[in-house]
């Protein structure tokens, strides 16, 4: 293992994951919390919840054309300095008109939803453009342990905060941490070789709509059937991961009778996990291919899934279950690490930088279609169902799953076709 040597670049966007993550994880906690608080309503919270991934559906072709087509510095700009506006007006309105705080939490859960999947896809895209290839490993694994730090502190600290200062305070607190990421972001530095490239494009191909630039992606993934095969796969790894979505906290909450301290440490223990798996995945150079790394771990991962419903049987105490989760989380976010941190370095290496945006919007859209079925599922599975089946069920299917899509991708050599072009291509438009 090798000791992390951290550039000046590296500090720079970790700054920016941990600062946008750390703000607007404790806002999303204390928006949720207030409108449970003063609706009282499980579907008030659930509008909230679901306004979201419903913004996010819609942007899909427009995140992808503008971080296609457009410089990335600039649409993190962008993105940072609305995001500012729009947490200055809730805070402002929320002041003048409390008794409208539910259209006015909603209207501000719009707009952050907006700006971060253009920050977040565009930072995503631009990475192979801040690092070398070399480099994109450990760079992808401490941003996962950044990422997963922050999520781990913000409903610590939210909650904490929540009980001092107002929800429009919160607001403005937020403003804080979207300022010091726009000041880093100016600071990145992108590769002045790759900036330079672009298009020699005729009047047609400038004037190219947004349909059309989506409709490029759809036919970029139909003639890449290996990309086609991790996309869809992932999607479907996302609906069988809906089992412990669903089933754990109902599982250690009801069946179980784990306290609201109990599980809300046990479920802390996944982000302690994906920040260790991250720490650790940075330290190490992979000597097999990312793909096969990735779905290795997905196996490992069936049999975490096999043994959560285990304690059913087991007629264990609260205090040795809450043990066997802590232990049994951590170890689940540190292979989710080994998941999707390969996959998706591999990802970054893999797809032109030309086509980043759209590719890396489909990827997230369509992996999210399939997370609200996986929900409905699995919700009326474990309404009607004891938990050990259905989590071993689920697991073995998973392990099936794995298998024939390792299998199928051995068969047509479709990893060692995709060898020669595991290096970064030369974008065809403005990166910086």
């Amino acid at each position: 293992m090798n000791k992390i040597k951290l550039s000046a670049q590296t500090i720079r966007l970790l700054i920016i994951k941990f600062t946008g993550g750390f703000g607007s994880g404790m806002l999303s906690f204390a928006t949720g919390l207030y409108i449970l608080h003063r609706t009282g309503s499980a579907l008030g919270m659930g509008v909230s919840l679901i306004t979201g991934p419903i913004i996010s559906l819609l942007l899909t072709p427009f995140v992808g054309f503008v971080v296609d087509t457009f410089n990335h510095r600039k649409v993190m700009i962008a993105a940072q300095i609305t995001t500012s506006l729009g947490l200055l007006l809730f805070g402002f309105t929320f002041q003048l008109w409390p008794a409208q705080y539910f259209a006015e939490l909603i209207g501000l859960i719009v707009i952050l939803q907006i700006t971060d999947n253009f920050l977040s896809t565009t930072l995503t895209a631009s990475l192979v453009q801040l690092f070398d290839s070399d480099e994109l490993q450990k760079v992808n694994s401490l941003n996962q342990s950044v990422s997963s730090l922050a999520s781990f502190l913000a409903p610590i600290i939210g909650a904490l905060v929540y009980t001092l200062i107002s929800i429009d305070n919160f607001a403005f607190i937020e403003i804080g941490f979207e300022l010091i990421a726009l000041f880093t972001i100016m600071f990145l530095r992108f590769k002045n070789a790759i900036q330079e490239q672009k298009p020699q494009s005729t009047d047609a191909s400038s004037t190219e709509t947004v349909w059309q630039n989506f409709r490029a992606g759809f036919q970029y993934l139909r003639n890449q059937r290996l990309m086609r095969i991790l996309i869809i796969s992932s999607a479907a790894i996302n609906f069988f991961f809906s089992a412990v979505n669903v089933g754990e906290p109902y599982f250690l909450v009801k069946t179980l009778k784990l306290s609201s301290t109990q599980y809300g440490i046990t479920d802390s223990s996944l982000a302690v996990g994906m920040f260790l798996g991250g720490i650790l995945l940075s330290l190490m150079k992979l000597k097999h291919h990312p793909v096969l790394i990735s779905y290795l771990n997905i196996g490992f991962l069936s049999l975490v899934f096999i043994a959560v419903g285990i304690p059913e049987i087991l007629n264990l105490s609260a205090d040795i279950n809450t043990i066997y989760f802590i232990a049994l989380n951590t170890l689940n976010g540190i292979i989710l690490v080994f998941i999707n941190t390969p996959l998706g370095m591999y990802m970054q290496q893999l797809i032109p930088q030309h086509m980043q945006g759209r590719i890396f919007s489909l990827t997230s859209t369509i992996s999210m279609l399939l997370m609200p079925l996986g929900t409905i599922v699995f919700g009326f599975l474990f309404d009607h169902l004891s938990a050990l089946p259905i989590f071993a069920i689920t697991g073995i299917l998973l392990i099936i799953f794995t298998t024939s899509v390792v299998l199928t991708l051995s068969r047509q050599k479709l990893l060692n076709q995709s060898k020669n072009s595991s290096q970064p291509q030369l974008p065809q438009g403005i990166s910086d």
